[in-house]
C-alpha cells in the first residue's frame, strides 16, 4: 500500500541527496535493511526499528515468535533520486507490501530530515513507522479492518518519541494532519467515514480527511478512558459480519454525538495524554554487513524488481541487470538478483543459467533454488506436461528450499502452487504446507485465499470465512480482492456452491 502526503511528501523528496555511500546490510532479529548510509547511521535506523517493535509487542501484548523471523521484514532505505525511480511517483514516502517470500517496505531515506524532525511532525522515518505499523497489524492480527482505523493505527502509533533512557513515547499529535482536520472545505460525514463510497476513495481531499480523521478517532478511542473498550467491541462485531455502520452504533452508541465529542476532544484540547512504553528488556543486535561492489552496483534492479514491474519495465530492468551482472559472474547475490529480473522478463533460459552460477557459488542460496523451481515450473506449464517425472523434478527445488529453511513461508507456497500449475491435485504434504505458510506468514493474501479455497472444497464454510475477511475487507485491496468479499456475500446467503465458482482459478500471479 503506498501512503500519499501531498505537497509535503515533494519537498522532502526534493531535498538534495548526499554524496553516494556504499550499501549496507543491517539485520536484527525482526527485519533485513538494505540502506545507502555509513555504519553509525545504518545500525542506528536498524535499532530504531526495533525499538519499535519492541513497543508495539509491549504496548498490544504481542509475544515474539522466533519461528517467523525465518520470514522477516525487508526494507529498502533509498536516497530520494532511487527511490522516486523504483516507485515510479513524487508523492510518496513509503510503500508497503505483505507477501510470503519476506514482506518489504520501501523508504525514502533522509538522515538529515529525520534527525531534525520534531516528533509528531512528517518525515521519512514517520512514514517508515507508519508502514510498519500495518505490517504490525496484519501480521499478527489478520482480521478486517475499515480504512480508518487501518490508517488510524499506524499513523497513532508511527508519531512517536525516541527517548534517551531507550523508553518510547506513542501516542503523540500528528500535526502534519491539522489542514485535513480543520479545512471546513472538506467535510466528511460520520457515515462516509465509517463506510466511504466509491466516489469518496476517488477524492484525494476526502482520503485525506480520512486518515487525519483515522487518526483522531484513534486516538480518542485508545486513550480517552469514557470510551475504554468499546474499540474492541466495534472490531469484534465488524469480524462477526455486521457492517460497519452498524457495528460502530453497537459499540459507540449514537454515531452523530460520537462524531459531536471526537470534534470536541480535539478542538477543546482535551486530546489525552500520549503513553510512555518502557525500554526493551533484551539487548538489541544489529549485524552489519558491506555489500559486494557487484551486490551495490546490482540494489538499483534489485529494488525495483522488488517493487514489482510491468511487462515493458521488466525488459528494461533486465537489460540493466545483464550490464551489472556481467562484471560479477561469481558473485552470488549478484547472479540471484539477475535471475530475479529474467524471470519477471519470461526469459526463462536467462533465468536459469543466472541461478545456476548463484548455485555454483553458493549451493545452499535459497532464492537462488527457488528460481531454479519457478523456471522449472514454467517451463512444464508452457509444455502442457502430464508426466510426473517432469513435475517431480520441478518441486525438487522447491523441497531443497524447504530444507535448507523449514520455516520459510515462500517455498511452502510455491511448492503448493506447483500443483495447480499442473492441474493437478495437491498432495497432503503441499496442504499441509500450505498451512503452515498461512501461520508464518499471515499477511499474505495469496496464501489466505488458496487455503479457505481448500476449506471450502472440504466443506469447512467458517474457517474458510474467517480467511477470507481480512482479504475481503482490505482498505488497499486489490481487484483480485473483490472475488474474496464477492465468495464471503455469497457464503452468507448459504451458496455455497456459488462461492466455489467465485474463488475459481484464475491465470497465476507468481508470488515474489
Amino acid at each position: 500500500m503506498r501512503v500519499v502526503f501531498g505537497m509535503l511528501a515533494g519537498v522532502a523528496l526534493s531535498a538534495a541527496a548526499p554524496v553516494h555511500a556504499s550499501w549496507l546490510e543491517a539485520r536484527t532479529d525482526h527485519f533485513i535493511v538494505d540502506i545507502d548510509a555509513d555504519e553509525p547511521n545504518a545500525r542506528e535506523y536498524a535499532t530504531k526499528l526495533e525499538r519499535f517493535d519492541a513497543a508495539l509487542r509491549t504496548l498490544y501484548g504481542v509475544a515474539d515468535d522466533p519461528a517467523r523471523r525465518s520470514n522477516p521484514l525487508r526494507v529498502f532505505a533509498l536516497r530520494p533520486a532511487l527511490f522516486q525511480r523504483v516507485c515510479g511517483c513524487t508523492s510518496v514516502l513509503g510503500y508497503y507490501d505483505p507477501r510470503a517470500g519476506g514482506s518489504v517496505i520501501f523508504s525514502s531515506y533522509l538522515p538529515d530530515i529525520d534527525q531534525k524532525a520534531p516528533p509528531g511532525s512528517l518525515s521519512p522515518r514517520a512514514v517508515m513507522l507508519h508502514e510498519y505499523s500495518h505490517h504490525f497489524m496484519y501480521s499478527n492480527y489478520p482480521n478486517a479492518y475499515p480504512l480508518w482505523y487501518s490508517e488510524g493505527f499506524a499513523e497513532f502509533n508511527a508519531n512517536v518519541q525516541f527517548n534517551a533512557d531507550n523508553s518510547m513515547t506513542v501516542g503523540l499529535p500528528a500535526n502534519y494532519r491539522y489542514y485535513a482536520l480543520h479545512n471546513g472545505n472538506t467535510e466528511l460525514p460520520v457515515k462516509e467515514l465509517l463506510n466511504p463510497s466509491p466516489d469518496t476513495l476517488r477524492d484525494g481531499f476526502a482520503v485525506d480527511r480520512i486518515y487525519g480523521l483515522g487518526w483522531l478517532l484513534t486516538h480518542y478511542l485508545t486513550l480517552d478512558p469514557a470510551r475504554k473498550g468499546q474499540l474492541d467491541t466495534y472490531l469484534a462485531l465488524l469480524n462477526k459480519g455486521k457492517p460497519s455502520v452498524e457495528a460502530a452504533t453497537m459499540a459507540f452508541g449514537d454515531i452523530r454525538a460520537l462524531y459531536h465529542d471526537l470534534f470536541n476532544y480535539l478542538r477543546a484540547n482535551k486530546l489525552a495524554p500520549p503513553l510512555r512504553v518502557p525500554a526493551p528488556t533484551h539487548a538489541i543486535a544489529v549485524t552489519i554487513t558491506p555489500l559486494s561492489e557487484g551486490a551495490g552496483a546490482m540494489m538499483p534492479v534489485h529494488a525495483r524488481s522488488a517493487s514489482g514491474v510491468t511487462t515493458k519495465s521488466a525488459n528494461d530492468v533486465a537489460k540493466d541487470g545483464e550490464r551489472v551482472a556481467a562484471r560479477f559472474p561469481a558473485d552470488p547475490i549478484v547472479q540471484v538478483d539477475l535471475a530475479e529480473a529474467e524471470f519477471d522478463a519470461d526469459d526463462l533460459d536467462a533465468a536459469d543459467a543466472a541461478a545456476d552460477r548463484a548455485l555454483a557459488a553458493a549451493p545452499t542460496n535459497m532464492t537462488a533454488l527457488l528460481y531454479k523451481g519457478r523456471v522449472a515450473t514454467a517451463r512444464a506449464k508452457k509444455a502442457k506436461a502430464t508426466d510426473a517425472a517432469t513435475w517431480g523434478a520441478a518441486r525438487a527445488w522447491f523441497l531443497k528450499a524447504n530444507h535448507s529453511d523449514p520455516n520459510a513461508a515462500l517455498p511452502l507456497l510455491l511448492y503448493y502452487q506447483s500443483f495447480l500449475a499442473a492441474k493437478a491435485e495437491p498432495s497432503p504434504g503441499a496442504l499441509k504446507g500450505l498451512s503452515r505458510a498461512q501461520v508464518l506468514a499471515p499477511e499474505d493474501h495469496t496464501v489466505r485465499f488458496l487455503l479457505a479455497r481448500h476449506l471450502l472444497d472440504q466443506g469447512d464454510v467458517a474457517s474458510a470465512r474467517f480467511l477470507l475477511r481480512p482479504i475481503a475487507y482490505a482498505p488497499h485491496g486489490k481487484a483480485d480482492d473483490d472475488r474474496a468479499r464477492q465468495a464471503i456475500d455469497l457464503l452468507d446467503a448459504g451458496k455455497v456452491d456459488e462461492a466455489k465458482k467465485a474463488m475459481a482459478d484464475k491465470p497465476d500471479k507468481d508470488e515474489k
